[in-house]
């Protein structure tokens, strides 16, 4: 008897099977955004670790918790097959430690939403590598979403103007719109997550200890950190990967744009990071460009493009 039949242990990829492909996408997409929702806040309760040692820990704690459900489901072989090219193209996309470095700089709440203009993005990645055209309105929403992320920033931060800041957190959500565009085309049926946690839980703990000064955590920092190796780090992840692929795009992309409204709702919910007036517009300045440059709420129905 295998160690998965006595612990019957189900995840929640598991428990989708029986919903429709259209449903089923949907579920994984709101999943993942609602692990991501907790980024923020969850880091903010980790502060003020250096970023590396809390990314580096974090990840670890992602890659045990991926192996062991491997493990439990028979597919070790499979994870520690995973091709190394495609671990380092999503630890490249993955590379969160972007946001740590921003938080602290401009705010949880103002990295938050400028990391989360990616979906805008993503909408001119992919146009481009479609050679595809954008019509005066999807061109006009994506304008939109930038003027949502000056709003969000400006003209006042919580912890003051900081150029390099919002350049960090910039880069954080350009490289995860350039890892979604290309996993878009990945067909692996295997996690790919779990394995490119443990290649990034090396990086960063080698530039932790080489470049960060030694510091000791308490009880509090240490849980944080594990629920983000868990929850925003490898769960959210691993759905949206698998979300990408089923053939969805529109639809889970929709989906997708909700994510900084609610990581913004559970910070000010929690109060552990101040969210504005400004913020909160912004961020939903942001939504309204990303819907309307990827051009979804005409598309919905049917569809299979992004």
């Amino acid at each position: 008897m295998s160690a998965a039949s006595v612990f019957r242990l189900q995840l929640p990829l598991d428990g989708l099977r029986p919903l429709g492909p259209r449903a089923k996408a949907a579920a994984l997409a709101v999943g993942a955004v609602l692990f991501w929702a907790t980024w923020p806040t969850l880091a903010t309760l980790a502060s003020p670790a250096p970023p590396f040692l809390v990314f580096g820990l974090a990840a670890a704690v992602g890659f045990v918790a991926a192996l062991f459900m491997a493990f439990m489901r028979g597919r070790t072989a499979s994870f520690v097959a995973t091709p190394f090219r495609t671990v380092l193209l999503v630890s490249v996309g993955l590379n969160n430690v972007l946001y740590l470095f921003a938080m602290p700089r401009i705010g949880p709440a103002e990295a938050n939403v400028v990391a989360y203009l990616w979906p805008v993005m993503l909408v001119l990645i992919m146009a481009w590598k479609r050679r595809e055209r954008l019509g005066p309105s999807r061109l006009g929403s994506i304008v939109l979403g930038f003027v949502g992320a000056v709003v969000a920033i400006g003209p006042s931060f919580a912890l003051g103007f900081d150029l390099f800041g919002v350049f960090l957190a910039f880069l954080s959500g350009l490289t995860f719109a350039i890892y979604a565009a290309v996993r878009s085309d990945g067909r692996e049926a295997e996690d790919v997550i779990g394995p490119s946690m443990g290649l990034l839980a090396v990086l960063a703990l080698a530039l932790h200890f080489g470049f960060e000064a030694p510091i000791s955590l308490s009880p509090s920092q240490l849980l944080a950190i594990a629920a983000i190796g868990i929850v925003p780090l490898t769960l959210s992840n691993a759905l949206w990967d698998r979300a990408t692929r089923t053939g969805h795009a529109a639809l889970i992309s929709a989906i997708a744009y909700a994510t900084p409204l609610a990581a913004l709702s559970l910070l000010a919910l929690l109060g552990v990071g101040d969210v504005s007036y400004g913020v909160a517009a912004g961020a939903v300045l942001i939504v309204i460009g990303a819907l309307g440059a990827s051009g979804i709420c005409g598309r919905i129905p049917g569809s299979r493009k992004p």
